[in-house]
C-alpha cells in the first residue's frame, strides 16, 4: 500500500486573486488540469528542518524540485517542466525556497494523490515512498497549492 505524506494542514492566504489559467507565477511553463487535490492524508511524515537536497545531483535517480512558493500565491519551479526516457523511474526531493507553506499532489485524468500538505519554507521532504514514471509511459501533473490556487508542473513519462 503507498503511504502519503502529510506535514501540515495549509491555511489560506487572505482572498484569492482571480487569475486567467492554472499557471500563477511568471515564467514557469506549466501544463492545464483542474481536479482538486483532497484535503488530507493518511500517514504523518515530517519534513526535513533544512532545504538541504537528500542526494545531490543523483538524478534521474532523485530529483531536486524547488519550489519558490510565495506568500502573494504565486509559484516558480525549477524544473518548471519534468521529462525522462521512457523506462526512467525517479524519487522527488521537494525543497521549499518560498516564503510559505504549500501543498503537493500527484494528478492525473482520474485522480490526484496528496504527497505533502503544508511544506513550509525552507523545508525539504524526500519523497522514497513513490517512484515515478518507470513502466508508466504517459503524462502527469505534480500539483502545487498556494493559497488554495493550483500551479502545475507537467511531467512527460517518455520525453
Amino acid at each position: 500500500m503507498t503511504r502519503y505524506g502529510l506535514v501540515l494542514i495549509l491555511g489560506a492566504c487572505g482572498s484569492q486573486p482571480s487569475l486567467p489559467d492554472a499557471t500563477h507565477g511568471g515564467d514557469d511553463d506549466a501544463a492545464a488540469g483542474s481536479p482538486d487535490a483532497p484535503a488530507t492524508a493518511p500517514d504523518a511524515t515530517p519534513a526535513t528542518p533544512d532545504a538541504t537536497p537528500a542526494t545531490p545531483d543523483a538524478f534521474p535517480g532523485v530529483l531536486d524540485v524547488r519550489i519558490d512558493c510565495h506568500n502573494d500565491c504565486t509559484l516558480h519551479a525549477t524544473p518548471a517542466s519534468i521529462a525522462v526516457p521512457a523506462g526512467t523511474e525517479f524519487e522527488v526531493n521537494w525543497i521549499n525556497v518560498g516564503d510559505t507553506d504549500c501543498d503537493v499532489a500527484k494528478v492525473d485524468e482520474f485522480n490526484s494523490v496528496p504527497i505533502i500538505l503544508g511544506l513550509e519554507p525552507g523545508t525539504s521532504y524526500h519523497d522514497a515512498v513513490r517512484q515515478w514514471c518507470g513502466s508508466f509511459t504517459g503524462t502527469f501533473d505534480f500539483e502545487i497549492r498556494i493559497c488554495t490556487i493550483p500551479s502545475y508542473i507537467p511531467v512527460d513519462c517518455d520525453g
